[in-house]
């Protein structure tokens, strides 16, 4: 039913356009915590609970994707404009209330600049158990106020370790007008990315770049239909420095998915980042939910791991590749 994108001519032809000055296994120490209890859904008709039905459709989270890592544990994300402060839930060892307040993520200024054309900011857990931080993460708010995103990861455990991501609708429900049936949404996207390096242990960076999403709300027939692509990606350490080895390395294939007119929710479906030879190196999965008054936004998350590239071999010109997990999130517009 799902197909996944793979044609480089037109990955090549979307990664060709200037994206508004873009610039910018086994484990040790990790667990695998339960995701928490969720309220029933409110019976329906006849006094039945709908099995399917979403209780919080307003909110996206990791753990509802298909496959998902029972490390991704990431269950609220609130943020407060007028502080500043972004708050994540559901993950050990990220906070030291005595010191900086229960799960509080401040501003991290240098990663912050180097993300600016995406609209995302830098973010760092305020204070650990020990008062040091070992969580990253990147957020962003829509200009209208009509959506949020963001996601998180960790460097300090000797695999992935824990983190997630969360998309919210804010405002509307989201629901496009019937007046055309294909719409075509551009935005921003941003993501951590946890490196597992062989020699060096564990570290983070940052990614960002440019989400095209393709919607079809009469075809197929009863869901319709999404898809869409991460390209003009670019790669950055975790103090912001451009990795310019990794400047376009691979795009993101976002697979065809279905949405749920009665929430206008969009089904979890495969993700794959592509190389510009066609390969793909890592596979996960991505979803998403529609906001504002009439559809005017797109909000998603995605999740990718696997063999990603990291350097350029010296002497041979190739990729240098590790275990790695990106962690991400889009907002996207239409006209």
């Amino acid at each position: 039913m799902y197909r996944t994108i793979v044609a480089l001519a037109l990955a090549s032809a979307l990664a060709a356009c200037d994206p508004a000055t873009l610039t910018s296994g086994g484990s040790s120490g990790i667990g695998t915590g339960a995701q928490p209890l969720i309220a029933e859904p409110d019976a329906v008709d006849g006094g039945t609970v709908d099995p399917d039905a979403d209780p919080d459709p307003d909110n996206l989270y990791t753990s509802e994707l298909k496959n998902a890592s029972a490390d991704l544990t990431v269950n609220e994300m609130a943020f407060d404009p007028a502080t500043g402060e972004l708050v994540f839930n559901n993950l050990p060892f990220d906070s030291n209330q005595a010191l900086a307040g229960e799960n509080v993520y401040t501003r991290n200024a240098a990663p912050s600049a180097a993300l600016a054309t995406t609209g995302f900011d830098a973010y760092r857990n305020a204070a650990g158990p020990g008062g040091g931080s070992q969580y990253f993460a990147v957020f962003r708010r829509s200009a209208t106020g009509f959506s949020q995103v963001g996601a998180v990861g960790s460097d300090r455990y000797l695999s992935f370790g824990f983190g997630g991501a969360v998309a919210q609708r804010l405002d509307g429900k989201g629901a496009l007008p019937n007046t055309n049936d294909a719409y075509v949404f551009t935005g921003e996207y941003a993501a951590v990315r946890t490196v597992v390096d062989d020699t060096t242990g564990t570290r983070m960076e940052y990614v960002s770049g440019v989400s095209l999403i393709d919607v079809d709300i009469q075809d197929f027939d009863v869901t319709g239909a999404v898809e869409g692509l991460i390209v003009s990606r670019e790669f950055f350490d975790a103090n912001g420095v451009n990795i310019a080895d990794l400047s376009r390395a691979d795009f993101l294939s976002l697979a065809t998915a279905e949405i749920n007119f009665d929430t206008w929710t969009i089904s979890s479906s495969d993700a794959s980042a592509v190389r510009s030879d066609g390969e793909v190196t890592q596979s996960g999965s991505w979803s998403g939910l529609f906001a504002g008054p009439n559809g005017e936004e797109v909000v998603g998350i995605v999740v990718v791991e696997g063999q990603g590239p990291v350097g350029i071999d010296p002497a041979t010109g190739e990729f240098i590749t590790q275990e790695v997990r990106e962690v991400g999130g889009f907002i996207a517009t239409r006209p």
